[in-house]
């Protein structure tokens, strides 16, 4: 089943939320009839002007906005520029995009001495990665399970708790195994990852090509290239 694209004219924020709907329908729908979603055409959308006016929106509303990343910027230096100017760099940065090295920080474990790196992309690079994130997020989100609630919209650990207890009083089972993947994301395939992506539907090559861009992204202060995991922080 293949969503081809027609690049819908976008006037308003409005207009977006209602096409990410239909994407949400479409890949659902493939879903239901046990098709393979194909969506190609994407990056037209992802490169509109709403959607990006969207992803800046998301982004100032959110608590790190101003935090500064490896380029010393926050979203308030971002939004000085006239609204013409930030719409033609991202558009341009989508044509040949080079993410900023990360900047890393180590955050303290709840309850433990050990701590876990936190990548901080700059704000241009979080506004690529919103623009992405937008587009691709419902198509993903109509077919995965519905009981997982880890890193989802609308989903958090109370529903995981309601849920344990809802199978514990159905089963009478009073037995929990917590576990962790140890450096799980340390150690992400990307070539699995981005295969994935292909598999749930995601056919605009351009936008995987991107992904892996932004997958391969180095560390500040450290002259490498991933070529494993994804850092915790952005997108990807």
């Amino acid at each position: 089943m293949e969503q081809q694209s027609d690049y819908p004219i976008l006037k308003n924020e409005w207009d977006l939320h209602n096409y990410l709907d239909e994407l949400y329908a479409k890949a659902r729908m493939a879903k239901e009839r046990g098709e393979k979603p194909k969506f190609k055409g994407l990056l037209e959308i992802i490169s509109s002007p709403i959607t990006i006016q969207t992803a800046v929106h998301n982004i100032k509303s959110n608590r790190g906005a101003e935090t500064p990343g490896s380029d010393d910027t926050t979203i308030r230096d971002f939004l000085e520029k006239p609204f013409g100017e930030v719409i033609h760099a991202v558009q341009e940065g989508l044509k040949n995009y080079q993410p900023i090295p990360i900047r890393r920080v180590h955050i303290p474990k709840p309850g433990k001495q050990e701590t876990r790196p936190l990548g901080i992309p700059s704000i241009f690079d979080r506004v690529i990665q919103e623009c992405i994130r937008l587009v691709i997020e419902p198509i993903l989100e109509a077919q995965f399970f519905n009981h997982s609630y880890g890193f989802r919209p609308y989903r958090d650990a109370h529903m995981a708790l309601e849920r344990i207890t809802n199978i514990v009083h159905q089963t009478g089972y009073h037995w929990v195994i917590e576990g962790d993947i140890s450096k799980f994301f340390d150690t992400i395939s990307h070539t699995k990852l981005i295969k994935q992506l292909w598999h749930l539907g995601i056919r605009d090559r351009r936008i995987l090509m991107l992904i892996k861009q932004m997958l391969k992204t180095g560390i500040m202060n450290e002259v490498k290239v991933n070529p494993e995991g994804t850092q915790q922080g952005g997108l990807c």
